[in-house]
């Protein structure tokens, strides 16, 4: 059974520890730990035990008190032992009353003490796994020669394990317990048999004294938790006890072993503890000098009024019904105890049940029975009348014709009179007669109660449907039977108050029997059936759902864009509706003529047409001839009205643009630090034919967004007959290159490629219009990396949904352009990934692969597939084909060639270079992913097939400016993507924060986050799992979450990186402060982190330190040391100018809270003692999230300066210009990321093994010292000493190439992915 200490605890908190509470919190809850943590249920086991002479006893395994307090009252002094300070913590507090224990007893070798003696040495239980043999001995080994041992244990051939139950703790069985104390030095062992088991123990038998038939029944419900019972226990433990053989198959034993063979007195206990306190009794049989005796004794000292009550119920039975023998009470002088001589016999019930035949009650023999037992004197039988007395017992009953007793004895059962021989003469004993009224009660009931507990005792031989079955054989029918039953709940009411079951009902738990379970399975081999034949029917439907998911889709983007039309012309309807209407009803006459003239004006002169224009331009020469006339005198004016007839209205608003002229011919020159490109970094060719006011918006757009690259823009004009031929006028600084005859788009963009002196050449159509950012990004992404070849920008429609993110090429042939009409905002559209191809509307490529390639192949003149073909040209040089989310590009598709791909237009060319395409690339096709009518994009979106994916899951995106784990992830993610895998990332916040979020997804890193995914994800990773290989799942809270899933869904591995072991730097943090509630959450800890463990096929920490704690607890665990701390890069330009810096330095993030402790100590406890050698010496202290007890150290004069967070560029300062970096951590574990970033950075550093801990060869690069004085004077000698500055300095990169660098980390894991 778990433990639960820390749950007790927070009960106490809640209610209280003393009787009252516990009480309160045992009704409060139901779980089967609380109920044996908390119950005196538990006391049974050892109240009845002789403590006569018990000074010293040791408590082995604290429990959660009850048996101590229990000890405590009974003997002088307790030691308790545990290893778990949680359950010494829930001991203390119950027993806070007992000033006679001492918790936390050591061994005497731990405890460097001599070894004591103790009269009782105590073990409720055995741990789990614990061997029988270990525990003898080791309780032995404190025992006085003349002590006794105690344990408790259950057993294994327990009846209740073998029909279905599980061990809830260690085991043995009779035989192993008696050889484990003869080889404990133990003379004697007494077995003792708890029933139903020694953790809530109600009656206690022994071999001196077994049950009998009968005695013992099959459990209807369990407390230790549902359970099977696959054989019926009553019927089994009955034949067992025939056999003699009841002690090797009981559930529990109680072993009381001794070195001098005493013997105990008791051999038999039975406790009636769930009555009220007045009833509370404990029923005792000892034997001494072979005779034996019964005792019975209250509980609680209310309980001795019931006992001298016995003495006046002897003396009124007696005159009751000579013929039945009442034993003589023998009550002790204060009241609370009474012993009665033992008798030899069957019980009458016994003989009853023998007769039992063929599943029928003896009828004629009870009758008999009941005959002799109720056949009474004249004068002893009153007629029946309710009283107060009798309502206050038994409760209200309806009328009642019967007679009375006068008195009657409740507890003359037949189980309860014994039948005694001597000389062959038989006598009948009343053995209980605690239950006798002298009120009147009705007859008929006092045989009715005999009847049903005869019938409950032996049900299990009898084959009746029920109890009323049974009784209608005596003349009992159902509704008196009712009104009996009634009756016998209220007495038990009486007897137990509210504790009739009390708070054990909240406890009890179902037994399952072995017909249940019959009925369960062949009720579930029905249902796999019938989930058989509807998946079946399911699989045959999805199918034919596939196929005609494919139709939907294509039909979906169609309708799609017509419902948004159809939406924009119903709302310019509506208010044209509106307005109208207003208008119609508002207008005065002069305005109707006006509207009616204006109707007959634009029907004469059309709105758009040069008509128009010229109308427009006299009627405003007229309204305004001081300025038309300015704009008809000047060349400017004049170029002004040219551009606004032959381009549009858009050239009023932003006139002649002019382009910047870069000087320099294309190519590389020799600038003497290296070569550089002489020229434009890229050449923009825009190919044109005609729409010449798409052509001007673009270059608007161009010459507004694009101030970040230098660029040429060349307009490739295919023989235009519009403005375009003239475009020179309007816009300045552009390179024109105008074909003589219509080329078409391909040789247009051809011919026009050979004038771009640019390092890149952009191709972008003109009907579009560029953004923020557009150019340089693209630039950026394709100079990162060497081994991409082309790249291409994310295509939006004008209203604001995606046309294109990539381009996918299936190996039938067939293309999609990815998440056309959706959001393209959503993540899976914003990373920056590998793409099959890129719309030829915006591409860019190297000058040099463009002329290698030999530009668009002529085979596909005039246009379409050009774009697809130059990508696979591209992958045909070695190269890659990239998307770059961040260039976004409008483009008004359709425009330039129209959309009918089965008319006169271009867009017919559309399907005959389809199957151009197809011929030329038939081999790549194959390599291509297969169409199935309904494909799962997810590898065909980023060309990842052939490649293992890893799925990294964190708490969020990594902050890796901000804290030493999120930089370990980061660091671990540029090495998975430098090793070729592709990499999905999941923060578990799903935010998108920047600039973490960005940084991720120009690396290439699929992040998945926002609303979609927070709502979907498990749907994404059914999905998608499969394809994934990897899961590498980062911290244990966050990892507990998805393994499950994970696991039960998915193929992928789970490999888990921890980062620290929480409940070691837990555990390290509660030996410093004692604090229970630390010890409580390392626990908790510990419980998540090796479950993770035990759930992933490797783990890995940051060190051995961790390693080491791990396979302390469990060798069998899957864990490696890695390196945490991985770089690529290393500074080799260090500068040793110690002499010219100042100041300590701490840097650490303070939602860790061994960094708070660190500051805190060091400026309490290390930085006064500094001072007084270095009164001018400042504490410099950054970090994230700072405490406000951080923040009040910053006083005048206090020389501690508290910077708090602090970008990168601002923390490599910081330790530029720091003498000294102090890392003074009293706990935590594993590799310390500020101590490795330290190092990395160069600083000389004074630090704690704490920190020092699992980084190789420390001593090498640190000074270490964990003493408040002795940091502060090593801090001091090394702050002075310039010559022992400049040595840790300089060993410090070559450190960490050998220790941390990232060939050497991964080949740490590498054998983990494969």
């Amino acid at each position: 059974m778990k433990d639960i200490s820390y749950e007790i605890l927070d009960l106490f908190r809640q209610y209280g520890s003393s009787p009252e509470g516990i009480r309160k919190a045992l009704d409060s809850q139901s779980g089967p730990e609380v109920l044996h943590a908390l119950s005196d249920i538990r006391e049974n086991l050892l109240e009845w035990l002789d403590y006569t002479g018990c000074g010293e006893v040791l408590q082995i395994g604290s429990g959660y008190g009850v048996l101590t307090g229990l000890l405590a009252s009974r003997c002088a002094h307790v030691a308790v032992m545990d290893e778990a300070d949680e359950n010494l913590a829930v001991n203390q507090e119950r027993n806070k009353i007992y000033t006679n224990i001492t918790y936390g007893y050591k061994a005497g070798a731990e405890a460097g003490q001599p070894e004591p003696s103790f009269d009782l040495v105590v073990m409720a239980g055995l741990r789990k796994g614990q061997e029988i043999q270990d525990a003898a001995a080791f309780g032995a080994s404190f025992l006085k020669q003349e002590g006794r041992l105690v344990i408790a244990c259950e057993n294994a051939l327990g009846l209740r394990y073998l029909a279905g139950a599980d061990h809830e703790e260690g085991f043995c069985t009779r035989k192993q317990a008696e050889e484990a104390c003869r080889e404990a030095g133990l003379a004697r062992a007494d077995f003792y048999y708890p029933v139903p088991d020694h953790r809530m123990p109600v009656s206690l038998y022994s071999d001196r004294y077994l049950p009998g038939k009968g005695d013992i029944t099959s459990p209807s419900v369990s407390y230790d938790g549902p359970r099977y019972a696959c054989l019926n226990e009553g019927e089994v433990y009955d034949r067992l006890i025939e056999e003699n053989d009841f002690g090797r198959f009981a559930n529990s034993f109680l072993i009381i072993a001794s070195k001098d063979g005493r013997q105990e007195k008791t051999i038999f206990a039975k406790y009636n503890r769930t009555r009220k306190e007045e009833f509370r009794i404990r029923t005792t049989m000892g034997e001494l000098d072979g005779k034996r005796r019964v005792e019975k004794a209250a509980l609680e000292s209310a309980g001795r009024y019931h006992i001298l009550s016995l003495k006046n119920k002897c003396r009124q039975l007696r005159q009751l019904n000579p013929r039945v023998r009442i034993l003589e009470p023998e009550i002790s002088a204060d009241g609370s105890k009474v012993e009665f001589g033992f008798l030899e016999g069957i019980t009458l019930a016994e003989r009853l049940g023998r007769c039992i035949r063929d599943g029928r009650a003896p009828v004629e023999e009870i009758k008999a029975a009941l005959q002799f037992l109720y056949d009474v004197a004249e004068d002893q039988i009153v007629p029946f009348a309710v009283t107060p007395e009798f309502t206050r017992t038994f409760g209200p009953v309806p009328d009642i014709d019967d007679v009375s007793y006068k008195v009657s004895n409740i507890d003359g059962l037949f189980e309860n009179l014994m039948i005694t021989q001597k000389d062959g003469d038989e006598k009948l004993y009343c053995l209980d007669y605690e239950w006798v009224f002298d009120f009147p009660v009705p007859a008929r009931f006092v045989q009715y109660r005999n009847l049903a507990y005869f019938y409950y005792k032996y049900q299990g031989l009898m084959s009746y449907a029920g109890l009323e079955e049974f009784l209608q054989e005596f003349g009992i029918g159902s509704e008196m039977a009712s009104v009996y039953a009634s009756m016998e709940d209220a007495f038990q009411s009486y007897v137990h108050g509210d504790a009739v079951q009390g708070y054990l009902v909240n406890y009890q738990q179902k037994v399952t029997t072995l017909s249940e379970l019959k009925e369960t399975d062949r009720a579930l081999s029905q249902a796999k059936d019938r989930i058989s034949q509807l998946q079946a029917e399911v699989e045959e439907k999805n199918l034919q759902i596939r196929k005609e998911q494919e139709v939907q889709r294509l039909t979906n983007n169609h309708v799609a864009n017509l419902e948004v039309m159809i939406k924009d012309l119903r709302h310019e309807i509506d208010e044209l509706g509106k307005l109208a209407t207003y208008l119609n009803g508002h207008e005065a006459l002069v305005f109707k003529a006006r509207r009616k003239l204006g109707a007959q004006v634009n029907k004469a002169f059309p709105r758009g047409t040069r008509k128009r224009k010229i109308l427009n331009y006299c009627f405003n020469t007229v309204k305004h001839p001081a300025r038309y006339g300015r704009l008809y005198a000047t060349k400017e004016g004049r170029n002004q009205i040219e551009g606004d007839f032959k381009i549009g209205e858009d050239y009023l608003k932003y006139g002649r643009l002019v382009f910047p002229r870069v000087p320099g011919k294309g190519g590389y020159v020799d600038s003497g630090s290296g070569e550089t490109w002489d020229g434009p970094m890229v050449s923009i060719v825009i190919p044109c034919y005609n729409q010449v006011h798409y052509t001007y918006a673009c270059l608007q757009s161009i010459l507004e967004f694009t101030k970040d690259v230098t660029y040429e823009v060349i307009i490739a004009d295919d023989v235009s007959t519009d403005a375009t031929a003239e475009l020179g006028r309007y816009a300045e600084g552009l390179v024109i290159c105008r074909n003589e005859t219509n080329q078409g788009f391909l040789r247009n963009c051809n011919q026009a490629a050979k004038a771009a002196r640019g390092k890149y050449i952009m191709f972008l159509n003109n009907d579009t219009k560029v953004t923020e950012g557009w150019l340089s990004s693209l630039v950026n992404l394709i100079e990162s990396d060497s081994t991409i070849g082309m790249v291409g920008s994310k295509l939006v429609y004008p209203d604001g949904r995606l046309q294109e993110a990539g381009g996918i090429i299936w190996s039938d042939g067939s293309g999609w352009n990815y998440g056309r009409l959706d959001d393209p905002d959503k993540a899976e559209y914003n990373y920056v990934k590998d793409v099959d191809y890129i719309s030829g509307a915006a591409i860019l490529l190297s000058t040099a692969l463009w002329k290698q390639i030999g530009g668009f192949d002529q085979r596909f003149a005039p246009a379409y597939c050009e774009d697809s073909d130059l990508a696979f040209e591209v992958r045909k040089a070695g190269y890659r084909v990239v998307y770059q989310p961040l260039s976004k590009v409008i483009h008004f598709e359709g425009v330039s060639n129209g959309t009918d791909v089965n008319g006169t237009g271009l867009k017919r060319y559309q399907v005959e270079n389809s199957e151009k395409l197809k011929e030329k690339w038939a081999e790549e096709f194959k390599k291509q992913c297969v169409n199935t009518g309904n494909p799962n994009p997810f590898r065909a979106r980023e060309r990842s097939q052939g490649k293992k994916i890893i799925l990294v899951v964190d708490h969020y995106v990594p902050t890796f400016d901000r804290d030493a784990g999120s930089k370990t992830t980061y660091q671990y993610l540029k090495m998975f993507l430098k090793k070729g895998y592709v990499v999905k990332f999941l923060g578990d916040n799903f935010l998108h924060e920047e600039p973490y979020t960005t940084t991720l997804l120009q690396m290439g890193i699929e992040v998945l986050y926002g609303d979609t995914y927070a709502a979907g994800i498990w749907d994404w990773l059914k999905t998608n799992g499969d394809e994934i290989s990897f899961a590498y799942l980062n911290r244990p809270h966050i990892a507990a979450k998805y393994v499950d899933f994970i696991k039960d869904y998915t193929n992928m591995k789970v490999i888990y990186y921890g980062h620290d072991l929480h409940f070691l730097r837990l555990g390290r943090e509660y030996e410093l402060t004692g604090d229970i509630n630390i010890k409580r959450e390392a626990d908790y800890w510990k419980s998540v982190e090796l479950t993770m463990m035990h759930k992933a096929a490797v783990s890995y920490y940051p060190s051995y330190v961790e390693i080491n704690a791990i396979h302390a607890i469990d060798g069998s665990i899957p864990a490696k040391a890695i390196t945490a701390y991985v770089y690529d890069t290393f500074l080799d330009n260090i500068q040793d100018d110690f002499g010219e810096r100042e100041g300590l330095l701490f840097v650490g993030g303070f939602a860790h809270p061994p960094n708070a402790d660190a500051v805190l100590w060091f400026a309490r406890e290390i930085f006064p003692l500094i001072r007084r050698e270095l009164p001018d010496v400042k504490f410099y202290v950054a970090g994230s999230k700072v405490t406000d007890e951080i923040k009040a150290l910053e006083e005048t004069e206090s020389g501690i300066i508290i910077k708090g967070f602090v970008s990168e560029e601002e923390l490599a300062q910081l330790y530029g210009q720091c003498r000294v970096v102090v890392v003074p951590l009293r706990y935590g574990a594993g590799v310390k990321g500020k101590v490795v970033e330290a190092i990395y950075n160069g600083a000389p550093i004074v630090t704690t093994s704490t920190g020092a801990e699992g980084i190789p060869f420390a001593d090498t690069v640190l000074e270490i010292e964990d003493q408040a004085e002795s940091f502060a004077r090593k801090t001091v000698e090394l702050y002075q000493d310039k010559e022992r500055l400049n040595q840790l300095c300089h060993r410090t990169q070559d450190y960490i190439k050998k220790h941390y660098s990232l060939d050497g980390a991964w080949k740490a894991v590498e054998g983990d992915f494969r």
